[in-house]
């Protein structure tokens, strides 16, 4: 039997937790892809996806509010279109972090790695094993996953803004030519990558019945978050391009190590294992909280499959936290087996994201077409999302699959409760 529900998260930890969530592992491995996609300017990929920040995190906390349920952006979905897209925008989220957490684990012991020249078996069980602590952090319940957010972002800004600082009389304008060598396409492209970076504003939809004070905490922790997450993300691209340091894509660049080693004068390894294991933990921390409450009010609502419709005695959907660790651990094997570059496996959970960001903003278009700031600040977000969609056309079947997956998953439960109604009226 679970225990009564207790919200515990303050707003300080609101902040930590947005920044858990957002500052993750794009810092580690989006440098050397981005600059790779379309050069120098991909700054100016970083500076679109930063302002497009404000609006879109204002429009999805301006809705989490007024539902304040676990559902989050399924809610929201489902209040604008009905149940069947309101489910479908679950189950695309569900799949994007059932493979996503499986990048990031990769993504971070990649660096590791390549810092302290282990192999290709090191990189695979330090994956695992943030996934093991992820998932121990999640059993434990929101106020020890608040906590822990609060002491990895503190940590992890202090180290981003000491590097920007330090990094900036190294800046050459000759780094930033030439500027454009793949023209809009590349920018385009570095878009969809970028966007990896920025997931997250819609994570905390599913924590809002968690804050001791919503009405006063949410929005204002949005507001600060995106600030700082805007201002840390386009001029750390901005002194990494400058400082001629965005390496050239791969996982032995390590530019964010690189930058921080020469701006802070210690051993780019010991600067890798630390950064990669703050922000790591930080992203999955988030990531699994909010999923699995996801989870938990899917299946409350009939969309998903009712045996995740249960929670510990410490109030966590604790079998949606065993279920995220099953999949990304299955999905960590494959990669292993099947030797599954990360800048291959990123793009199944960004194209779900972006779908996900679609839908959702156009539901926030909708629910809010007669507040004015509302109107406009999910109508930029909703054209803008949709804007960078083409550029990730080539996943399309990921979400064709989750899409055939969850409308027979619907009919079948139908059907079913439909036979159930029908077998109880004929006892009757």
């Amino acid at each position: 039997m679970s225990a009564p529900h207790r919200p515990s998260i303050t707003f300080v930890q609101g902040v930590a937790l947005y920044m858990g969530a957002v500052l993750g592992s794009g810092i580690l491995i989006l440098p050397g892809y981005t600059v790779r996609a379309a050069g120098p300017s991909a700054i100016v990929s970083w500076l679109l996806l930063s302002l497009l920040s404000f609006p879109l995190a204002y429009t999805f906390a301006r809705l989490a509010l007024r539902y304040q349920d676990l559902g989050g952006i399924s809610v929201i979905v489902k209040n604008a279109f009905g149940r069947t897209m309101g489910a479908l925008v679950g189950w695309y989220f569900m799949v994007w972090v059932s493979v996503g957490q499986a990048v990031v684990g990769v993504t971070g012991a990649g660096y590791i790695a390549s810092a302290f020249h282990l192999g290709h078996d090191a990189v695979y069980l330090m994956s695992f094993l943030f996934l093991v602590c992820a998932m121990i952090t999640a059993l434990l319940g929101m106020k020890a996953g608040g906590n822990l957010s609060l002491l990895l972002s503190g940590v992890v800004l202090l180290l981003l803004v000491l590097t920007i600082v330090f990094s900036m009389p190294h800046v050459e304008s000759a780094n930033f030519t030439p500027f454009a060598p793949q023209g809009i396409g590349g920018i385009g492209a570095a878009c969809v990558l970028i966007f990896w970076a920025f997931f997250g504003w819609e994570s905390i939809t599913h924590l809002v019945p968690e804050f001791q004070n919503p009405k006063r905490d949410v929005m204002r922790s949005t507001w600060i978050s995106v600030v700082l997450v805007g201002a840390v993300y386009t001029l750390l691209a901005f002194v990494t391009i400058g400082t001629g340091t965005s390496g050239d894509g791969n996982e032995s660049s390590a530019p964010l190590a690189v930058l921080m080693s020469q701006a802070l004068g210690v051993g780019a390894g010991a600067v890798t294992a630390v950064i990669t294991c703050i922000v790591c933990l930080g992203t999955l921390n988030v990531y699994l909280a909010s999923s699995s409450r996801l989870a938990y009010a899917l299946a409350r609502d009939g969309v998903f499959p009712r045996w995740f419709e249960a929670k510990s005695n410490r109030d966590v959907p604790h079998r949606a936290v065993w279920y995220f660790f099953l999949t990304n651990s299955a999905t960590l094997l494959v990669c292993y087996a099947f030797h599954v570059s990360v800048d291959k496996l990123i793009l199944v959970p960004v194209t779900l994201g972006i779908l996900v960001y679609i839908i959702t903003t156009f539901a926030c278009v909708k629910l809010l077409w007669n507040d004015p700031v509302g109107r406009w600040t999910s109508l930029l977000s909703a054209l803008f999302c949709l804007a960078v969609a083409p550029f990730a056309q080539g996943y399309l079947i990921v979400p064709v699959l989750v899409t055939g997956a969850c409308v027979l998953y619907l009919r079948w439960r139908g059907n079913r409760e439909s036979l159930t109604v029908r077998q109880k009226n004929e006892v009757l």
